[in-house]
């Protein structure tokens, strides 16, 4: 006995129903493969797009606070620091050049020893106000993220929660397997 899906509309084949749902997916540059953004309004009213695991582009830039290549789950993990710090690196007295150093080799020896999670504290910066809006570790640290040694190693990378550091801190998720 064989059993036919039926849609509503009475679509034996479920084409129509296919295409409703594949309304809002667009495909990735190059690949046969489909891929679909989540809209999802976090508690503060933002909207944010998150993208299925694995769909982030290899090469696109790392920006602090996104979590493009992160299942929902994955995402609200590491937003809301559950996920276990496996390593952290201290930046306080560092300067910015000193800085990147040891991010670009923190994070390359973190990879080397498979762990997932880690912590960079830069601290705030100055509470002068005379000094810049933001410490210059801290608005340094996307750009060490970027560099051609430490992209490959990260997946994504968002400020701490309070508990850890809050905004002078930033948990850096790394790639599975990705050890250089």
């Amino acid at each position: 006995m064989k059993l036919e899906h039926r849609t509503e509309d009475g679509d034996e084949t479920g084409q129509d129903d296919f295409e409703q749902r594949m309304a809002g997916v667009s495909r990735l540059p190059g690949r046969d493969r489909l891929v679909e953004d989540t809209v999802v309004k976090t508690r503060h009213g933002a909207t944010v797009r998150e993208r299925p695991a694995g769909s982030a582009r290899r090469g696109s830039r790392i920006e602090i606070g996104s979590v493009a290549g992160l299942n929902r789950r994955q995402a609200d993990a590491l937003r809301g620091g559950s996920i276990a710090i496996d390593a952290r690196l201290d930046l306080h007295g560092l300067s910015r050049r000193e800085a990147a150093g040891k991010v670009a080799a923190f994070l390359v020896q973190s990879a080397r020893r498979g762990l997932r999670c880690v912590l960079v504290i830069t601290g705030q910066g100055r509470r002068d106000p005379l000094a810049e809006a933001q410490g210059v570790l801290r608005g340094g640290l996307e750009g060490w993220l970027n560099q051609p040694a430490t992209r490959p190693l990260v997946l994504a990378c968002v400020p701490a929660q309070r508990r850890h550091g809050g905004e002078g801190a930033f948990y850096v998720l790394l790639r599975r397997g990705r050890a250089g």
